[in-house]
């Protein structure tokens, strides 16, 4: 596994940050009007690594940054680009301010822990994992570097309902939204030509899926739209950019937890019985799989359950 980010060429003019460790991923974009930068990573120290690799890599300016959902690990990174325009989908800005409540000037500051968490995990974290739940030490860890203490968001400042292009000499480059799927304003961004998706957190390459407040039958629609498409490198929120083959691997995943958790609620279990007795162990070795699990069949569980 990485331990250090770094900045890829996938495509002549096309970039990917990977993240360290499977930590979250970003994009830059060369168009002749200058750079499209997407997402901003999970914190301004990483941020602030992430613009001066682009600067780095081609002297082009700066044009916009597209966040691709609301999520902190891809979007506390945006003040370290609020020199520009910052775009997302209409939903996204909502669950910002739903999740972080009124806020101060231009921008959002907070220490609170279960509204960190919020911006990161979902709406429904803290019912997932309430206070006094074992499973909870792995969340407050996972938020426990210093760059966490207090966090700063910026939000949007433009956004879009269904679809926004940018239409460039040898490329059309396609913001699409689909529908609720990982959280419900998740968006894709896709290079025609150059065969090009970042996927955002549609995908998890090498990561077990976190269900959180998304929607899992939405989640596998998105994903079975995908594979439809002409698309070489696809590009995930986590993980290193990978192909359609493995976009249909982690659909497998998603059907698994359904099936898994359709079984056990026709079978008349209990949320507590299917937590514990619903397994992949075709997928138990992929990273966050025992962290994850029984909490992705909660949720699920709860979905299904109309909860």
């Amino acid at each position: 596994m990485i331990n250090e980010p770094r900045l890829v060429t996938v495509s002549p003019g096309v970039h990917a940050w990977i993240g360290a460790g499977g930590d979250s991923n970003a994009g830059a974009i060369e168009t002749p009007d200058g750079v499209l930068v997407i997402d901003a990573q999970q914190y301004p120290r990483l941020g602030r690594m992430f613009r001066n690799a682009i600067s780095a890599t081609t002297s082009k300016p700066l044009r916009m940054l597209i966040d691709t959902h609301c999520h902190l690990d891809h979007t506390h990174g945006n003040v370290v680009f609020e020199d520009l325009p910052i775009l997302a989908h209409e939903k996204a800005l909502a669950a910002m301010h739903a999740a972080l409540g009124p806020r101060s000037g231009d921008r959002w500051t907070t220490g609170d822990f279960n509204t960190k968490l919020r911006i990161l995990f979902g709406q429904n974290i803290n019912e997932l994992v309430p206070e006094g739940d074992p499973a909870r030490t792995w969340f407050r860890k996972r938020i426990g570097l210093p760059d966490y203490d207090v966090i700063t968001i910026l939000p949007p400042t433009q956004t879009f309902a269904d679809q926004f292009l940018f239409h460039l000499p040898n490329e059309t480059v396609r913001l699409e939204y689909w529908g609720p799927a990982h959280c419900d304003n998740d968006i894709v961004v896709y290079l025609e030509r150059s065969k090009v998706m970042f996927l955002g957190d549609l995908l998890f390459n090498g990561r077990f899926p976190w269900l959180g407040d998304g929607s899992l039958d939405g989640w596998i629609d998105r994903l079975t739209h995908v594979l439809t498409l002409d698309i070489s490198v696809a590009i995930p929120g986590h993980g290193e950019p990978t192909d359609l083959k493995e976009v249909a691997r982690f659909r497998e995943m998603l059907i698994g937890i359904r099936a898994g958790v359709d079984q056990a609620i026709k079978s008349g279990w209990s949320e507590e019985a299917a937590m514990r007795d619903v397994h992949l162990p075709q997928f138990a070795d992929v990273h966050r799989y025992k962290e994850w699990m029984a909490l992705d069949v909660k949720a699920a569980y709860r979905q299904m359950r109309g909860k």
